[in-house]
């Protein structure tokens, strides 16, 4: 289990590791990473949506979802079967 310091931690080192190519891709898009795959699990305009994609795609695993880019706003969802 990670705590919520962790998780963030975890969370903005795999932003930075694909940074650049995820800004030429993806800039002002919103984004669901995935903590358990260390990638990105699914992108879009909606946090609704992004969230759903994620959580489909990748049952059970954690994810932060943030907008691609300056000013991001940040989400933590965890799956219930995680702490």
């Amino acid at each position: 289990m990670l705590d919520a310091n962790k998780f963030d931690e975890k969370a903005n080192s795999i932003y930075e590791a694909h940074k650049e190519e995820w800004e030429k891709l993806y800039d002002k898009k919103i984004i669901a990473i995935d903590i358990d795959a260390n990638d990105f699990a699914s992108v879009g305009d909606s946090l609704r949506d992004v969230g759903l994609e994620a959580r489909k795609k990748r049952p059970g695993h954690r994810f932060f979802v943030r907008r691609v880019g300056k000013n991001p706003v940040a989400l933590r969802i965890r799956n219930r079967n995680h702490a």
